[in-house]
């Protein structure tokens, strides 16, 4: 009797789970959106005869979107002018396409970067997830990464935010591989403030629930115990943020959304 009650407690606990997983997957909206980029205020002395960023802006565009059940597709293009102390110019293009399966099995990324209409980098790369998580890299002379298994896919990553963004956890840290940097994984640790924002009526839609938390997340990578940058975000329950902030060690960025759309594919 006791094992047979132990099995339904087990279950139950697994349902629940389950269940958990997926109304956080139900609120997850499908949708396109576009941030304005501008330099962010910042305390820092500057020193004499060091390079800084004096100007800078652009566009984030960001799409997110439920490929019918089977995957979570993002496509994402950042576009920055960034003009320096020395009144010199340079225009950063970024753009970065992934599709995780459901499951979060495997993950394809196609990751370009561009500075002043010149490609710099471009790679694609296939993530399966095995007895550890194994990255290939076609069509690359990179070799094959093996990550922990307990690394993270940005969009499980995002559902394990929002399980827990209204949670008595005030912080977490999990390991993250995005393809972002190719060849490492990040250490994230996410603090969940106590903060809610309301955002003005005529930058959301319908649909999009006018509640985002702020959050403050800082990115580690190796042993090192000093994070190479730090990141604000406003999210609300259905994975839509509606403000960025991005500190890097020489300046900082701000994001804020200026328009958004639903995405409805027809699965049938």
């Amino acid at each position: 009797m006791f094992a047979f009650n132990r099995l339904i407690f087990l279950f139950s606990i697994f349902f629940f789970i389950l269940l958990i997983d997926l109304i956080a997957e139900s609120k997850l909206l499908s949708y396109q959106s576009e941030y304005k980029i501008t330099l962010a205020e910042s305390d820092e002395i500057r020193l004499p005869g060091k390079t800084y960023v004096d100007q800078a802006n652009g566009d984030l565009f960001i799409d997110w979107v439920n490929n019918c059940e089977n995957s979570w597709v993002s496509n994402q293009r950042m576009i920055t002018r960034f003009i320096n102390s020395h009144g010199v110019g340079t225009l950063s293009e970024i753009n970065y396409s992934l599709n995780e399966i459901s499951n979060a099995s495997k993950m394809d990324f196609v990751l370009e970067v561009k500075e002043n209409a010149d490609l710099v980098d471009r790679t694609i790369g296939k993530a399966e997830r095995k007895k550890n998580i194994e990255v290939i890299f076609p069509s690359s002379e990179k070799e094959k990464l093996i990550l922990p298994k307990d690394v993270l896919f940005p969009h499980s990553f995002l559902k394990d935010i929002l399980k827990n963004l209204y949670g008595s956890e005030k912080l977490i840290t999990r390991k993250v591989y995005e393809g972002t940097i190719p060849d490492k994984f990040f250490n994230i640790s996410v603090f969940f403030t106590d903060r809610i924002i309301k955002e003005p009526n005529d930058v959301l839609i319908d649909g999009v629930i006018n509640k985002f938390k702020k959050i403050r997340m800082s990115y580690y990578q190796d042993d090192s115990q000093t994070p190479i940058f730090e990141q604000i975000v406003h999210l609300n329950e259905q994975g839509v943020a509606s403000f960025f902030r991005y500190d890097y060690p020489e300046y900082s960025l701000e994001l804020k959304l200026k328009k958004i759309s639903l995405v409805n594919l027809n699965c049938n």
